[in-house]
């Protein structure tokens, strides 16, 4: 897979380029005699980087190009590793202190000169052998490699004609034969209507295609039908030859050539032809295997504007924006996975067994149902994994189940699922084929955070800085969404917007994934089926999935990061040693076990740290070591839930940090916790103050703020100097001096602040509400003053600024409020508002926001006998939530008529709403009111309502009473 290595070794030149760069600008290159070394790195970097990219249509010498990108890659990891040293280095050390150092200045001045030499050879190899001739590759042999494939896969997934198909076909016949839905500014005969199918390689979209396609049913609706492969590499002049003679036969197209008078046909002379003979025909057009929009529209010349009203082009595409392109949502159509049933009659036909027969084996028994989940329903899977089956005795069939994760890329009978999976993967750009085998750290069907993702990629160096106005984490958002595109991720949890929360990939692209990983010394999953003896070097990744010891003899040199999603492998032990001295990840977010102070007390190490993630509730970790200052290049820093009250003055030197994530778990429910052990927490809270604690002050402040009921951290002066920082939570303003409060105002890049102010001076609130109008670029706030088991403190003193926040998009306000602020009702570009023990009289202020889409209400947020959304308030708004609490006086909710326009969703929660819910009639989009708990009056009334309405709205009540005088009337 030559491919695979160029994309890596892409990426990771471009990185180390990234790298080199800054470090031939850096003075002490100069003073020791590297700084010539470094850029001349440099610019063979850029050498290297160019060919790689001009390398990527080359289709001679692949093994050669495989060989030699591979040496790339490796000599890029190296450059990278030693130059970021020698950053650490300069950074780390004052200038005279750097010219006493001898020995280290000798042994980095040692190691850039030999990686010089490094570079020389492996640049003057490919001279020397004259071993890759970038000659670019035939459009003939790129299409029959992709036909290849394409063949091989329609082959397999023809059979699974036999199961599943009859409501898809009859779906897509229905699609076909629907009247076009004119798009804006188009007139009737703009073109024929434009069905999608689809969705990830292997689901049985050509086959359900082909299936509708040679149905009787259709072949007298058009006059004239062709079925075109148009693959990820196509000759634009042999489809629309293709095209000519399918649509009107050899003879048309013989007489074209003919007219021509042995003049060169061109594209444009075989776009006119097919155009005017199509003009007046009813027509249907099969674009099978679309990759991109451009592609789209070179073929799309023939049809655009010709045939009638209801001829019909169909295209298959493994690429959601391009199915969004060119067809309208009702025409878009996704192929679901076979269901159990549908999945193992598939299976059992392909291995021809019988069921009954298998479950009464006692080898055999469940193997069915095991390999099926395995497959997730995916034909091209089921049908793979059958045939590989078909052929072994059943009582094999256990043994190689439990192989499957292991042996797709070096077992020749799972040659078609690889290759279609692989063929998806080679077709990315290289920037994300990175991100892609990044997802091989995560285990099989675990659910993955979209932003934990893409914080990690940006933190891995994996996300290339556009030069826009875009941030890191935008432009690796940009990525998630387009593999989610490509249909190599699959969008797993929606939130009420829509947006993806998290998403899963399918079994066998996971086992893809991983088997790439490892043909590219990516990663080295850690895990139930790895083998313990494992000692391999130069291991860059180390995923530990299960619960089992490291090998003592594994080198760990080179580890960039380390994930772990079961019990940590001796983390303090590993810590302490130089064995992960290049560690740049350190993620413990799933990991399995309760952290204590000795897990972080050697954190400063780490001097290359630049993601440290802590999983929540970390009851025993009560204070940051000071070394944590050491940690210069951390951008990531998540230790939530933690017994922290208080972040130490050296976090002040972390220049680079982009989110900072600290809470703690107030008294009450620290201490009632099973988990917390006194005489243990109090023996490492002496241990460290000892070795930490300068006078009695310090001690007295950190016995005493672990009684602290607040659940922010107090933050120290000199927070100003994190220019990068974007997302910071949560902050005590009580807690937090005046002076460190007023420099918030100086953190320009900040997109997200958490404040909890219960108890603040008046001084200390008019301080905040001076600075946060100076972030103008904040899109989220929450500010509470309301902590669990205490009664709401005010809020208003807290969110009195006197100006808007122009760039707000999310706002959380948890306490008492008079009422709304005015700059609330300035804020056009707030789209979420969550409110919560308020108490507030009347939302005037934010019917008139225009991009308001949800409002949620909860617990006391509202004080009010009636709630009536007025006529032409809320324009935007389409999720509404109402929760009530004990004592709220509400009993009524009106919708006025051309109130809320766009309201979609209602929830309503524990309200005792006894004059009922009335006028939804009036919202024309409404898709469902959800009603759980408390009573409700009038309820035949808004049954009735719901059953009249327009939009066929769906009414869910759940434990929901009548009102008292109704029920005894």
């Amino acid at each position: 897979m030559a491919e695979t290595a160029l994309g890596m070794a892409t990426t990771l030149v471009g990185s180390a380029l990234g790298v080199a760069l800054s470090a031939a600008r850096e003075e002490m290159g100069l003073l020791i005699g590297v700084q010539d070394d470094i850029w001349f790195i440099s610019d063979e970097l850029k050498m290297m980087q160019a060919f790689l990219r001009a390398a990527d249509g080359a289709r001679e010498n692949i093994g050669v190009l495989k060989a030699y990108s591979e040496l790339i890659r490796d000599l890029a990891y190296d450059i990278e590793d030693r130059l970021e040293e020698f950053m650490v280095f300069v950074k780390h050390k004052s200038l005279r202190q750097q010219l006493l150092s001898l020995r280290e200045r000798h042994r980095i001045a040692v190691q850039i000169k030999t990686l010089k030499l490094r570079v020389q050879e492996v640049s003057q190899r490919n001279k020397r052998y004259n071993a890759i001739n970038l000659t670019p590759s035939t459009s003939s042999n790129v299409i029959g490699d992709t036909e290849f494939t394409r063949n091989f896969t329609a082959l397999n997934v023809e059979e699974s004609q036999l199961v599943g198909l009859d409501e898809p076909k009859k779906k897509l016949m229905e699609l076909i034969g629907k009247l076009k839905e004119p798009k804006e500014h188009e007139t009737s005969n703009a073109g024929p209507r434009v069905v999608s199918l689809v969705g990830m390689g292997g689901l049985g979209k050509t086959a359900l295609a082909k299936k509708v396609f040679d149905s009787k049913d259709l072949s007298d609706m058009f006059g004239t039908r062709a079925w075109i492969t148009v693959s990820q590499s196509f000759d634009q002049k042999e489809i629309f030859k293709e095209m000519v003679k399918q649509l009107f036969g050899v003879e048309s197209l013989n007489r074209l050539f003919k007219d021509h008078q042995g003049q060169e046909v061109t594209e444009v002379n075989l776009a006119d032809h097919i155009s005017k003979n199509l003009r007046e025909t009813r027509y249907l057009i099969v674009l099978d295997d679309v990759w991109t929009i451009d592609a789209w529209n070179r073929i799309k010349v023939t049809f655009q504007y010709s045939g009638k009203d209801d001829s019909c082009v169909v295209v298959t595409t493994r690429n959601h924006k391009l199915a969004e392109y060119c067809s309208p949502p009702s025409h878009i159509h996704q192929p679901e996975f076979l269901g159990k049933e549908e999945a193992r009659t598939l299976f059992l036909k392909k291995t021809k067994r019988s069921l009954d027969d298998l479950e009464k084996g006692d080898k055999t028994k469940g193997i069915v149902e095991k390999i099926l989940h395995k497959c997730g329903g995916l034909p091209l899977a089921i049908l793979t994994i059958g045939a590989l089956l078909a052929n072994k005795d059943t009582e094999e069939w256990e043994s190689i189940y439990k192989q499957l994760p292991w042996d797709l890329a070096t077992n020749p009978s799972l040659d078609a699922l690889r290759r279609v999976v692989s063929l998806s993967y080679n077709h990315l750009p290289w920037h994300l084929k990175p991100c892609f085998l990044h997802l091989s750290i995560f285990p099989e069907d675990f659910e993955i955070e979209r932003k934990h993702l893409v914080n990690r990629w940006v933190a891995e160096g994996l996300v290339a800085d556009d030069t826009s106005t875009r941030t890191l984490e935008e432009v690796a958002e940009n990525y998630f969404y387009e593999l989610i595109s490509r249909c190599m991720i699959q969008p797993s949890m929606l939130d009420n917007m829509g947006k993806v929360k998290t998403c899963r990939i399918h079994d066998i692209v996971h086992d893809i994934a991983v088997s790439i990983s490892k043909q590219e010394n990516y990663a080295f999953i850690h895990g139930e089926h790895t083998s313990n003896i494992a000692t391999r070097v130069g291991i860059r990744h180390l995923s530990c999935v299960a619960c089992r010891k490291l090998n003592i003899a594994m080198d760990l040199s080179c580890v960039r990061s380390l994930t772990v999603f079961s019990e940590p492998p001796e983390l303090a032990s590993l810590l302490c040693s130089s064995k992960l001295k290049m560690l740049r990840i350190l993620d413990l977010k799933h990991a399995q076990f309760q952290a204590s102070q000795q897990d972080i007390k050697y954190i400063g190490l780490l001097l290359h740290l630049k993601y440290l993630h802590y999983p929540k509730s970390l009851n025993n970790i009560y204070a940051l070591p000071k070394s944590i200052g050491n940690l210069l290049c951390l951008q990531t820093l998540d230790l939530q839930r933690s017994s922290v009250s208080t972040l130490p003055t050296e976090i002040t030197k972390l220049h680079n940090l982009r989110s900072l994530r600290c809470s703690k778990v107030g008294s009450y429910t620290r201490f009632n916790t099973d988990e917390f052990k006194p005489g243990e927490w109090f023996k490492d809270a002496i241990d460290y103050l000892k070795c930490n604690a300068t006078a009695t002050a310090d001690l007295h402040m950190a016995l005493s703020s672990c009684w602290s009921t607040s659940s922010g951290i107090k933050l120290p002066r000199g927070v100003g100097k994190l220019k990068e920082l974007q997302i910071l939570e949560k902050v005590d303003i009580k807690r937090t001096s005046r002076k460190a409060i007023k420099e918030l105002g100086e953190l320009t890049q900040l997109r997200k602040i958490v404040v909890r102010g219960r108890g603040a001076s008046k001084k200390k609130c008019k301080a905040f509400c001076k600075a946060v109008p100076k972030l103008s670029t904040l899109r989220s706030l929450s500010v509470s003053t309301k902590e669990r088991r205490e009664e709401a403190d005010v809020l208003d003193k807290v969110v009195s600024f006197t100006s808007s926040l122009p760039s707000l998009e999310r706002l959380k306000l948890k306490g008492l409020l008079q009422k709304i602020p005015a700059w609330v009702g300035k804020c056009d570009n707030l789209v979420k508002v969550d409110l919560k023990y308020c108490q507030l009289k009347e939302l005037e202020a934010l019917a008139e926001l225009p991009n308001l889409v949800r409002l949620r209400l909860k617990k006391n947020a509202l004080n009010a006998e009636k709630l009536v959304f007025r006529e032409h308030g809320f324009p935007k708004l389409r999720i509404f939530l109402i929760q009530s609490h004990s004592g709220m006086a509400l009993t009524e909710v009106t919708f006025e008529q051309s109130t809320s326009p766009n309201m979609e969703t209602i929830d309503i929660l524990d309200c005792n709403l006894t004059t009922g819910i009335n006028g939804i009639n009036h919202l024309p989009k409404l898709k469902k009111i959800s009603i759980e708990f408390g009573c409700l009056g009038k309820q035949d009334m808004l049954r009735k309502e719901v059953e009249n309405h327009e939009n066929h709205p769906v009414l869910q009540m759940w434990v929901v009473s009548e009102p008292r005088e109704s029920s005894q009337s």
